[in-house]
């Protein structure tokens, strides 16, 4: 038989979607049709693109609590796609190391008594696959923010407030290990805007650029029962805050320089499926 590009497209369409009769299976649908709630660790690393620049690392715990939805597009059918929904917010607050310089180019050690807070909607369309698989491209938005209170002895102004809304897009693949087990993997690229910085405690206050963000994340999920789920995700993001221009303070002008922030995490919890 002569093969062409068109029966190879065919062939390995027909391998990975469903047959006809298939849909989300019960495993996956389960998994994804949840409330949830967990505790969470998180370490950040953070760095100013400067010869002499402020760096930050350190943990943080935190929780997190969500829901999502998957259910097909047609209630009356159970051969097509599926309709997806997500929410989740996740807190984190510590302290963590600050590793800094003051105007004059001086070293400052300080604790930074950080507070980081984001919230993530989705809404997609899952494509049911072979195996019992399923396939998840989303649009993303939400809003995060770093509340950064750096406690050192010269440290008066009290710190700055980092925001920033989030928009772009992403894919979820979920797969059923077992009737109960569902392991996943997310992939996301986001861009940071709409967002700046202001002074806590003193009269400076910039807008960022548009900027990336890049996140992957790999979970578990577990039914114990019909309804109560376990689940753990550790994830790794990055993304970076452009900086602002310089700006006029009392004697001497002041400027946020480009940065870098790295974060990963664990989240542990409890579900509800609905």
């Amino acid at each position: 038989m002569r093969w062409n590009s068109l029966n190879l497209g065919t062939m390995l369409a027909g391998v990975l979607l469903a047959s006809p009769a298939s849909a989300a299976s019960p495993a996956v649908q389960a998994a994804e049709t949840t409330l949830t709630f967990d505790a969470a660790a998180m370490h950040t690393q953070y760095h100013e693109n400067l010869q002499v620049g402020d760096d930050e690392s350190g943990y943080t715990a935190g929780f997190g609590i969500g829901a999502s939805l998957l259910q097909p597009l047609d209630p009356r059918r159970r051969d097509g796609l599926d309709y997806y929904a997500a929410m989740a917010y996740d807190f984190h607050a510590g302290n963590i190391k600050y590793a800094g310089h003051y105007q004059s180019g001086v070293p400052a050690d300080a604790d930074d008594r950080t507070v980081f807070q984001r919230i993530e909607l989705r809404m997609g369309v899952g494509v049911p696959l072979i195996l019992g698989a399923e396939f998840i491209p989303f649009a993303a938005g939400g809003y995060q923010a770093w509340n950064r209170n750096v406690d050192g002895p010269n440290s008066y102004y009290g710190g700055e407030f980092y925001r920033s809304f989030l928009f772009g897009a992403g894919f979820k693949f979920d797969v059923p290990l077992t009737p109960t087990l569902v392991t996943s993997a997310t992939a996301e690229l986001l861009g940071l805007a709409g967002g700046g910085i202001t002074g806590n405690g003193y009269d400076f206050g910039r807008g960022f650029g548009v900027t990336p963000q890049e996140r992957f994340e790999l979970g578990l999920d577990d039914a114990v029962t019909q309804h109560f789920h376990v689940f753990t995700r550790a994830y790794w993001e990055h993304f970076n805050y452009s900086g602002t221009r310089p700006q006029y303070y009392t004697t001497y002008y002041i400027y946020e320089p480009f940065s870098t922030t790295t974060q990963f995490g664990v989240n542990l919890g409890a579900a509800y499926s609905f």
